[in-house]
């Protein structure tokens, strides 16, 4: 069961994402937002949520369509 997003949810990720070995902090906030930023860093990076989402299903259909192409040789 899932309820609606009333208050901004922060999650610290598990491991660094590059070589300074900062790691991401990413928020759910209300009005269907996603925000990262790195940990100790101010510069924040924020979009709708359905966006994120489209862009997401556009990497993986190319990943599947790169596949099947190769494939195909």
């Amino acid at each position: 069961m899932t309820t609606e997003l009333r208050n901004t949810v922060t999650r610290r990720c598990a491991a660094p994402h590059d070589h300074r070995k900062k790691r991401l902090v990413v928020s759910l906030e209300p009005g269907d937002v996603i925000s990262f930023r790195e940990e100790r860093g101010r510069k924040t990076f924020s979009a709708p949520l359905a966006r994120v989402y489209r862009q997401v299903l556009v990497w993986n259909v190319d990943a599947l369509r790169a596949l099947k192409k190769a494939g195909k040789r």
